[in-house]
């Protein structure tokens, strides 16, 4: 098992299932079910019984990583580089126990090392793609990026269609298929680059996700939006969604436009119009998808908010979409507005972030939605974010409206909610 990366050690050949392997997948099944503290045990006995086996502490380490115990995990990847300094999977997973410890230079080192290993590696090069990306190497992290099509089982969306692909040149009225490959947000945060692609000439039709059709309607530019399963209209070129940084040439995250690029459609709700009070109103998401991979360390506990709830002339309003059986847990309960059974589309959350002064959000679709909105936003990151929100700054190229408050630490979100109370009073100051 090789947990961030699909990269095999020790090949065999499909047919022999040996006791070894046979050990690895149950272990890597009970990591799959997040049964992480027996995951851990499983591999570390592997790792006991197969001690000049490299591969072994390299999925130890991985696990452990996973499990958030990085020195541990340090300390295992250290021994699978010892018995084979030339693995490539020991490597790729080294980098993401040494994110852990904020090497982000070192990181770097290391996928370049595994480069040199597997310079043809697909999945090599985009991993490495996606932390020059994270560092703001851009012109070659975007061409890189592009190799992501060619990784084993990564889980991209887009349309089987065989139309050529567009190369960035100059359209001249050809009507273009921009598709989308990735989730909600990523949607969200591409679909900016729609307008860049009429500038070039092209009649543009955008396929997405059916939630957010009504929403990507007004975006300037775009034709047609058709939804997943709609008909697509014909066209001459197409290019994914994700694909247009490169297409475009974006080399810097200076040259990037973070102006709104999105309005919520209709008339508000009443169920979520904000109520006539001079209280400001400010939002709250505390939880993405617990389907995501990275949901543990993105995710804050709900008692972890309470010191938010002492701030004066304020009104909190949960946007945490639930189906309505779910109750706002303690303890939020009784302390904030819950709007999560009313908010039934995108466009819906679109009217009700319109509605706020300020909105306090982890790393969600929602943070991507209010910062193509314009909404004030106070983005809680984790220690080691996710590509898009870079290292070491406070802002982000990519929305104007959004102030990042990150964790300084692995895991320690407390500092990150008292830094959060402290800009929400003069949030509050400001607009008084």
């Amino acid at each position: 098992m090789t947990r961030t990366r699909r990269i095999p050690n020790h090949p065999r050949p499909a047919t022999s299932i040996t006791a070894y392997d046979a050990q690895v997948r149950h272990a890597d099944d009970l990591r799959r079910r997040g049964a992480y503290d027996d995951a851990v045990r499983a591999f570390h006995a592997i790792a006991q019984r197969n001690p000049q086996r490299s591969d072994a502490f390299a999925n130890l380490g991985a696990m452990l990583q996973a499990a958030g115990h990085p020195t541990q995990a340090l300390l295992a990847i250290t021994r699978a580089l010892e018995l084979d300094p030339s693995s490539v999977a020991a490597l790729i997973n080294s980098t993401e126990i040494m994110k852990d410890f904020g090497e982000w230079e070192t990181v770097r080192e290391t996928y370049d090392a595994a480069l040199a290993l597997q310079p043809h590696s697909a999945t090599v090069r985009y991993a490495r793609a996606l932390h020059l990306l994270t560092l703001g190497h851009w012109r070659e992290g975007w061409r890189e990026h592009e190799l992501r099509w060619h990784v084993p089982d990564l889980p991209l969306t887009t349309a089987r269609i065989t139309t050529p692909l567009w190369d960035g040149s100059p359209l001249e009225g050809q009507r273009i298929l921009l598709d989308h490959e990735q989730g909600l947000g990523d949607q969200v945060m591409f679909a900016r680059f729609a307008s860049d692609v009429a500038a070039r000439g092209g009649d543009v039709t955008l396929r997405c996700s059916a939630a957010l059709v009504p929403l990507f309607e007004t975006l300037p530019g775009v034709n047609t939006v058709v939804a997943d399963g709609a008909p697509i209209p014909a066209h001459e070129v197409r290019a994914s969604l994700m694909s247009l940084p490169h297409l475009l040439g974006l080399e810097s995250p200076a040259t990037l436009h973070s102006a709104p690029y999105l309005q919520a459609v209709g008339e508000c709700p009443s169920a979520i119009a904000r109520p006539a009070t001079a209280r400001e109103q400010v939002g709250l998401v505390w939880s993405g998808n617990p389907q995501h991979r990275n949901d543990a360390r993105r995710s804050i506990a709900p008692r972890l908010l309470a010191p938010l709830l002492t701030a004066s002339q304020v009104d909190f309003v949960s946007l945490q979409r639930h189906d309505g059986l779910v109750q706002v847990p303690d303890p939020l309960q009784g302390a904030v507005r819950d709007l999560g059974s009313a908010l039934h589309t995108f466009n819906d959350t679109a009217h009700a972030l319109l509605q706020l002064d300020l909105l306090i959000t982890v790393d969600t679709a929602v943070a991507h939605l209010a910062g193509a909105l314009g909404v004030k936003t106070l983005l809680m990151i984790p220690f080691v974010p996710d590509w898009r929100w870079m290292v070491g700054r406070g802002d982000t190229p990519w929305y104007k409206s959004v102030e990042i408050v990150r964790q300084q630490s692995l895991f320690e979100w407390a500092p990150v909610i008292s830094r959060v109370r402290a800009r929400l009073d003069s949030v509050c100051v400001a607009a008084s």
